[in-house]
């Protein structure tokens, strides 16, 4: 699909049950994502970061999908959860997780990006595209619109965690392949501006001033 044929949108309360509605088919019927297949990698709404369990709590649960869905849910209808849809038509076709660095409850492995924490910046730390749209620069859009969001919240510095493509033989939840970059390959974020900050063991910082 054209570039010119997608529309982005902020994530807020009221586009809660769009935002379900995607992940819910993501999870039911996408080949490399859906949950019966992968439950390690399914599953997981997005709420990674601000969930205050640990991974082993999580995957521990008895009905992790519902669970994640249902605290999401909680989540939107807050206020509280931060990130971009983007819609072909009516249709969500994809989503990225852009938010205040020090905004998310459990920060995870973006802990080893801190060096101030009192830095000013924004974090890009997740990508997921429907299917049938992949390879048609939806993610790209998103990000382009994640930097100009970031720029209207007032901070000066747009970040991203690319995994490093020569780990992808450490896989221990067996993410298929074709979705290891879901955090945003290292090649979307040069072209869109971004240069390498530094490289970590497992990823490498991305960023672009605004």
């Amino acid at each position: 699909m054209a570039d010119h044929e997608i529309l982005v949108r902020e994530l807020k309360p009221k586009l809660v049950a769009d935002y379900l509605g995607f992940f819910d088919d993501i999870y039911d019927n996408d080949s490399f994502l859906r949950f019966k297949d992968n439950p390690w990698w399914g599953g997981c709404y997005c709420s990674f970061y601000d969930d205050p369990r640990t991974e082993d709590e999580i995957n521990a649960s008895r009905d992790k999908r519902s669970e994640n869905r249902a605290a999401r849910e909680k989540t939107i209808e807050e206020g509280k959860a931060s990130g971009l849809l983007a819609y072909a038509g009516e249709k969500v076709v994809g989503w990225c997780n852009v938010a205040p660095r020090g905004s998310y409850v459990n920060p995870r492995y973006l802990k080893q990006a801190i060096v101030d924490p009192s830095e000013k910046v924004g974090s890009i730390t997740c990508f997921v595209v429907s299917s049938e749209h992949r390879k048609s620069a939806v993610a790209q859009k998103l990000l382009q619109s994640a930097c100009d969001l970031i720029k209207r919240w007032g901070l000066p510095i747009a970040e991203g965690y690319p995994r490093n493509p020569e780990l992808s033989g450490d896989n221990p939840y067996k993410i298929p392949q074709d979705n290891l970059s879901f955090r945003g390959s290292l090649n979307m974020f040069l072209r869109s501006g971004f240069r390498v900050h530094m490289k970590l063991e497992r990823f490498t910082i991305v960023r672009r001033a605004l």
